[in-house]
């Protein structure tokens, strides 16, 4: 953290503490987002500075819309198959998300250091979740769809961990045993009660391909149902955006990219409306590089304008709002401050993304 005066805080600077005026009204929240109105009613008010985070990395996981304590016991209940648990634990998801202010998702809410397919679980059952409310579906299916998301790795506790974990690439006979594992989730949960056909189901087709090239029954279209349709597209998601041991995250205009260039091939084109709709591209305090050479940070974004955010350029206190000014209609985002990783090609259908988390 550091303090900053009032002459000289930016939009885009996150709050450290919460702030009140002499009556004891709360001027600015803790963890809150600085916007040029609040800076300039700081000035106003005459307060003299506050503190912030200096590194926007030790902003990423506080406002997380499911919180660490219950990410743990729900990672556990997946690790212990405590289905009634993890149906809990769906719910509650569904339910946090419902209860935001808006229902955009950060992708800095999701990225993890120590990634597992547990924890990889959660992030797509977040992902899957926030696209289902952009779709429409009811409480019961977001509750249905968040179940699916959570257990639709589960058949990778019957893979062997030296594949599960290898730091490269999967020979052919260790890919073919790696695709069993959708198979193995939908047997390991045909005499669970709580989990219906649709679950079972969708858990075994979720890395069908939409144009019918994925696997394991080569389903196309609609013959794939919803939860999978939307499963695939957040599993594939939350795997480029995290880090591993050998490879970078990609840069979020290469995730964008590969995800509208596969609609209509991998992804179901509605979902990925859904998607571009409700995730955001670039959290705020990204580091963005506008076409025409200046650097920017990303200070808002709104829904359905997730490639235009709203940026403050470096050096200046110059606000550009990519969505809504005419003056900035010529400018595009041509990079951000993930690393994207040359030698991590990605293709349909095994993606070479992955062992734990996606490809397979």
């Amino acid at each position: 953290m550091k303090y900053v005066r009032s002459d000289q805080l930016l939009p885009g600077m996150v709050s450290l503490k919460s702030i009140y005026d002499q009556r004891g009204v709360c001027l600015l929240a803790a963890n809150h987002v600085l916007t040029l109105p609040i800076i300039f009613q700081l000035r106003k008010q005459k307060y003299p500075g506050l503190y912030v985070y200096d590194e926007y990395s030790e902003f990423e996981n506080l406002k997380q819309v499911f919180g660490e304590a219950r990410r743990a016991r729900a990672v556990k209940a997946m690790h212990a198959l405590n289905i009634d648990q993890v149906i809990f634990f769906a719910t509650s998801i569904v339910e946090s998300i419902l209860h935001m202010e808006d229902q955009l998702l950060d992708m800095a809410q999701l990225k993890e250091n120590n990634h597992d397919i547990y924890e990889h679980s959660v992030n797509v059952a977040m992902v899957a979740t926030v696209c289902g409310v952009g779709m429409g579906l009811s409480d019961f299916q977001l509750k249905e769809l968040a179940t699916t998301a959570m257990l639709h790795d589960i058949g990778k506790m019957a893979i062997p961990d030296e594949i599960l974990n290898k730091p490269g690439k999967l020979t052919p006979e260790e890919m073919t045993l790696m695709r069993t594992h959708s198979e193995i989730g939908a047997t390991m949960l045909c005499h669970v009660d709580a989990v219906n056909d649709e679950i079972r189901k969708s858990i075994l087709m979720h890395h069908e391909n939409y144009d019918g090239s994925g696997y394991p029954t080569g389903a196309k279209g609609k013959e794939i149902p919803l939860y999978a349709r939307i499963i695939h597209v957040a599993d594939v998601y939350d795997a480029m955006i995290q880090k591993r041991s050998y490879k970078q995250p990609f840069n979020p205009l290469e995730v964008i990219e590969y995800l509208m260039g596969n609609a209509g091939i991998m992804f179901d084109i509605e979902v990925i409306y859904s998607f571009l709709r409700y995730v955001v591209v670039y959290p705020v305090g990204t580091t963005v590089t506008l076409s025409d050479g200046r650097k920017a940070r990303v200070v808002q974004n709104r829904q359905d304008m997730a490639l235009r955010p709203v940026v403050v350029v470096l050096g200046s206190k110059e606000q550009l709002d990519l969505a809504d000014d005419p003056s900035c209609y010529n400018l595009t985002i041509v990079a951000a401050d993930c690393v994207f990783h040359e030698g991590d090609g990605l293709e349909p259908l095994g993606y070479g993304l992955s062992n734990s988390g996606v490809a397979g």
